[in-house]
C-alpha cells in the first residue's frame, strides 16, 4: 500500500522457534534493495511481527520508527529491524516530546553551551568526542583534530565551567541524553 511517499508491505511470516522473523524480514527487505539498486534509492523499516490482525497497526507503526531513525542518520539504501534501533527511536520520541513541552538543557550541559555561544569555544564538542571515545583522551583528541594536552585542558575547562564531574557516571549519563536529546 502507498501512503503519501511510504510503499508498505506485508510478508506472510510464521512465527518460529527463536523469534528470528524480524531478521528474515531484515534479510527480504536487504535482498529487495539490492535489486532495485541506485536507480531507487530508499530505506526500508521493518516493523515487529503482527500475530494477528490487530497488532498490524503496531507492526507498522514500529516500521515508521525504524525508518525515522533511518532518516535521522542520513542514511539511503538502509534496512532497519525495529528491535535493532529501539534505543534510537526512543530518543527522538523523547526529543519531540522535550520540543512540545518547550524543554531546554540544563545544569552543566545548558552552561556549557552558554560558554561556547558566548566566547566562541569548543567545549561541547570537546565533551562529546570524550564521551565518545569512552574517556580515551588520545582517541578523544584525534576525533576533533587538537593534541592531547590541548584536549585535557579543554576537559579542564569544561569541568570547572560546566560543574561537570566526569567521574560520576550519572552525571555522564545526564549529559550524554542532554546531548542526544536537544541535538546541539
Amino acid at each position: 500500500a502507498l501512503v503519501g511517499s511510504v510503499a508498505y508491505a506485508i510478508l506472510p511470516l510464521h512465527a518460529g522457534s527463536g523469534g528470528e522473523e524480524e531478521t528474515r524480514a531484515v534479510r527480504v527487505a536487504e535482498s529487495f534493495l539490492a535489486r532495485v539498486g541506485p536507480r531507487h534509492p530508499a530505506n526500508i523499516g521493518v516493523g515487529r511481527l503482527a500475530g494477528n490482525l490487530s497488532e498490524v497497526a503496531r507492526s507498522r507503526a514500529d516500521a515508521d520508527r525504524a525508518l525515522r531513525v533511518l532518516r535521522a542518520r542520513e542514511t539511503s539504501g538502509a534496512v532497519a529491524g525495529y528491535t535493532g534501533v529501539h534505543f534510537e527511536a526512543l530518543l527522538l520520541q523523547l526529543a519531540d516530546l522535550a520540543e512540545a513541552e518547550e524543554q531546554t538543557p540544563t545544569g552543566p550541559y545548558e552552561r556549557l553551551l552558554a560558554y561556547d555561544a558566548e566566547h566562541g569555544s569548543e567545549l561541547v564538542p570537546t565533551l562529546r568526542a570524550y564521551l565518545d571515545a569512552f574517556g580515551d583522551v588520545n582517541a578523544a583528541a584525534a576525533r576533533v583534530h587538537v593534541h592531547a594536552n590541548t584536549f585535557r585542558y579543554r576537559l579542564k575547562r569544561l569541568t570547572e565551567i560546566g560543574g561537570l564531574d566526569l567521574g560520576d557516571p550519572e552525571a555522564r549519563l545526564t549529559v550524554m541524553l542532554q546531548m542526544r536529546i536537544f541535538g546541539r
